[in-house]
């Protein structure tokens, strides 16, 4: 299946592995309840298929949202994932709901706000982080949620249900709240490493 895959430049500089992983998918177009999507398809090392199905990007439609310019770029070329199939089990996806679409980005921590404040409160912190000022963008099944500062693009996890062994405390705020992602500081960052997860795993 021929890949009909139309990115900008300038997306191609900002994210180049998952350019390179658009780029090696076979393309499907669906429209399902009148919604469109585009099917983006691998063959993994064990010959099976394994991928995303994934919202259309956003050229014609304004994006209304106080996002980082980095993720308004990509929205502009790439709608963000809402379903996989046979993903690697190594894959920062696993277990999501969806991320990076336009449509599940919410502003805040998702509910979690208060839980936060009495977390810091029964450990003497002051709350220096304040929650307006980041972008949820990926959601797992459990709850977890990770986000981006609207103005820096910094990334942070808050994990109130983990077993993860690659997110660290963010600046000795209390466990099962805010997490740092090891190396990955930005969203940037963030979509890079996902996308060369991915790769990792296709059949040469």
């Amino acid at each position: 299946m021929k890949n009909h895959l139309f990115v900008s430049k300038e997306f191609e500089e900002k994210f180049p592995s998952l350019t390179k992983l658009l780029k090696k998918a076979r393309i499907t177009k669906i429209k399902f309840e009148n919604q469109n999507y585009q099917l983006f398809g691998w063959t993994n090392q064990s010959s099976k298929s394994f991928g995303w199905l994934c919202l259309v990007p956003r050229t014609e439609v304004e994006i209304d949202k106080t996002l980082h310019p980095d993720h308004i770029l990509l929205l502009k070329n790439f709608g963000g994932i809402t379903e996989r199939w046979n993903e690697p089990e190594d894959t920062w996806l696993i277990n999501l709901n969806n991320a990076l679409t336009f449509e599940d980005t919410q502003i805040g921590f998702i509910g979690f706000e208060d839980y936060f404040n009495e977390m810091c409160r029964e450990e003497a912190i002051e709350v220096k982080v304040k929650p307006e000022e980041f972008i949820s963008f990926a959601f797992e099944a459990n709850g977890n949620i990770t986000m981006y500062h609207k103005q820096t693009g910094e990334v942070l996890m808050f994990a109130a249900d983990h077993f993860f062994d690659f997110i660290t405390p963010y600046e000795n705020y209390p466990e099962y709240t805010l997490y740092k992602i090891d190396n990955c500081n930005t969203f940037r960052d963030w979509v890079e490493i996902i996308s060369d997860q991915w790769l990792n795993h296709i059949k040469n």
